[in-house]
């Protein structure tokens, strides 16, 4: 008998099985449901992306693999959006690396850094492949907190502690805008904890996947609050800013040396992006119009949502991503189970992700919570949103 790898077992007993069969029976009883669970857009692809990718098709029929580190092309865009958006100089070159979206990329940097015992630290309410990848490469995740407290930002003395008590720690992940907690990162965070990282010798990871997705107020980079990324690397991905889930790229920032060894790494694992696909993303690198449009149709979905929750009482937090984070007060597996049948007169009901099931290490507070994706169209959401207000209300 064939049997999967223990590291591969550590990961087969999928933390969503209770909820996903709630809603599949919930789905056989008749019942119509609101999908705020999965944060995948259901809005089209950047128009100009798609012809873009059309042509691209045409244009590289005879072009073989592509580059393991991308087209210059596609590396000079994104040289360009990173000066226009963040004012920052990134060589193309030696500084930017082509990625499958962020997924793959965030999974498989503990493979080009880290030794078998080596230590990864991650929050303990956040996106599984962090702690994925450290643990298949051989690693050790250790988990800081997020707290309501602390505007769910880590607590840097906390983090100083731990990397004075632990020397094996060699990276850092952070995300912000934060995942599921729609948190945003001042400049006095980003400051100490790049001394931290240059005092220690740890290299910080930040995953900028939501950077794009906003309010009013511009989500900063870590990468303008320094000159010197020797122990910085950044990743980004299309997939939220221009709903380019399914073509899957992005692409990776930061220290010479750092993106020299993720290249390297990357040789060893697939063949590169197509490049037709990367023409879809220049095109959508060089169009601002779509993603100011994306916002504002978010700005509508969260207003329609977040009006609601006012209504009922509930507390939450919407500053940044498509997410709500909206408090509970425990149990939120129960709560999820029973928003799965909130209308059992008209068969409707609304699917949220429990906060217990994001917390990839210790961290009872999740548990106190839900999380949104405003993915739905707007009318599900006024649907939604009645629904909250009639069920909920204190």
């Amino acid at each position: 008998m064939i049997k999967p790898s223990k590291r591969l077992e550590r990961f087969m007993t999928y933390a969503f099985a209770e909820v996903d069969g709630a809603k599949i029976n919930a789905a056989k009883r008749g019942f119509r449901i609101i999908d705020f669970g999965v944060g995948d857009p259901t809005e089209s692809l950047y128009k100009g992306a798609i012809t873009a990718l059309r042509a691209g098709a045409e244009l590289h029929k005879n072009s073989g693999y592509p580059s393991y580190i991308g087209m210059p092309e596609y590396r000079q865009a994104v040289s360009r959006w990173l000066s226009n958006r963040f004012g920052i100089d990134a060589n193309p070159n030696t500084q930017i690396t082509t990625t499958a979206g962020s997924k793959e990329a965030v999974f498989h940097l503990p493979f080009s850094l880290i030794n078998p015992g080596d230590v990864v630290l991650m929050p303990s309410i956040g996106y599984p492949p962090y702690k994925a990848g450290t643990v298949f490469a051989g690693g050790i995740p250790r988990f800081y907190q997020l707290n309501e407290e602390n505007g769910f930002l880590p607590d840097i003395n906390e983090i100083k502690g731990i990397l004075e008590r632990d020397r094996k720690i060699k990276i850092i992940w952070i995300n912000y805008p934060n995942n599921p907690t729609t948190a945003t990162a001042n400049a006095d965070f980003f400051i100490d904890l790049i001394k931290l990282s240059n005092k220690h010798g740890v290299l910080i990871a930040s995953d900028e996947a939501y950077t794009e997705m906003y309010i009013k107020d511009r989500p900063h980079s870590i990468l303008e609050y320094t000159n010197d990324w020797n122990n910085i690397i950044v990743f980004q991905s299309l997939s939220k800013r221009s709903n380019a889930t399914g073509i899957r790229l992005g692409f990776a920032v930061g220290g010479e040396e750092v993106i020299s060894y993720f290249r390297k790494l990357r040789t060893q694992i697939d063949s590169g992006v197509p490049n037709a696909i990367q023409e879809a993303g220049i095109a959508a690198l060089s169009d601002e119009e779509h993603v100011q449009r994306m916002r504002e149709l978010y700005d509508k979905k969260r207003n329609i949502l977040t009006a609601a929750l006012d209504d009922a009482g509930i507390k939450y937090w919407a500053n940044s991503t498509f997410y709500v984070w909206a408090k509970t007060g425990g149990n939120s597996m129960e709560f999820a189970k029973r928003m799965l049948q909130i209308d059992t007169v008209n068969k409707i009901g609304i699917n949220v992700t429990p906060g217990a099931m994001l917390a990839i290490g210790d961290a009872p507070n999740a548990d106190n919570y839900v999380r949104l994706a405003l993915v739905p169209p707007i009318k599900d959401i006024e649907l939604a949103a009645e629904l909250l207000r009639s069920n909920l209300r204190k």
